[in-house]
Formats: structure tokens, C-alpha cells, sequence
């Protein structure tokens, strides 16, 4: 239950922090990933999106973390995004023509590391309820 609290936590760190990053700063953010808010009404949606969603994610993390009960559905909704973000990037890097940048690169390298921590975490708390 150790382990799957520390990824718990750990993914409530990363999606609070990169959620609060899109919220305060959402030029310098989008502007990694080549994506321009050229209005006032783009960078509110922005902020929303990345931003609000992954705070909000994070938040409910947290609170998966606290109560032993919720550990392992956190843990699978931990997994289900991190696999959702993971699968739609390889997708684009396969299905876009040209060239991605190195912020593609380091989301998806997050993502599957993520998603292993996830999965590896889920699998502890099985062979410890078998035993």
C-alpha cells in the first residue's frame, strides 16, 4: 500500500504542478508546444483545459491517496489518463507527417513512466490482498 500511495502522490505533484503551470502561465506553456493563443477567449480556454482539468485531476489523486479505499480506483484513473495522453501522442507521432519537437518527446517519456509506476503499483496491491 506504500508503493501505491508514493505514485498516488506523486502523480497529484504532477498533475497539480503542470495544471497550475497552464493556469498562471499559459503563454510560456502553450508556447512549447508550438500551440498560439492569439485572444483573450483562447488563453481562458487554455487555462481551462490544461489547466483546470489537471488541477482538478490532481485533487481527486490526492484525496485517492488519503483513504485506503480509494487507492486502487485512483490508481486505475491515474493509469486510464496517463494511457489516454500516452496512446493519442503516439498516435500523433505516427499519424502526422513532419517532425515533433522535444516537448512531445519528454510528455510522452512522463506519461509511460507514469503509467508503469501506475500499473506496477496495482499489481503490488493484488499479490498483497491475495496473501
Amino acid at each position: 500500500m506504500r508503493l501505491a500511495r508514493l505514485v498516488l502522490w506523486l502523480a497529484t505533484i504532477g498533475f497539480v504542478g503542470f495544471g497550475i503551470a497552464f493556469t498562471f502561465w499559459p503563454l510560456p506553456m502553450a508556447s512549447l508546444i508550438e500551440i498560439p493563443l492569439p485572444t483573450p477567449t483562447a488563453r481562458i480556454d487554455f487555462g481551462a483545459t490544461y489547466g483546470g482539468f489537471e488541477i482538478g485531476f490532481g485533487i481527486f489523486l490526492a484525496a485517492c491517496a488519503r483513504r485506503a479505499e480509494w487507492i486502487e480506483p485512483g490508481l486505475w484513473a491515474t493509469a486510464a489518463a496517463l494511457a489516454g495522453f500516452a496512446a493519442i501522442r503516439l498516435y500523433g507521432l505516427v499519424a502526422v507527417t513532419g517532425p515533433a519537437t522535444g516537448p512531445i518527446f519528454i510528455g510522452l517519456a512522463l506519461e509511460l513512466t507514469g503509467l508503469a509506476a501506475a500499473l506496477f503499483a496495482l499489481l503490488q496491491l493484488r499479490r498483497a490482498e491475495a496473501s
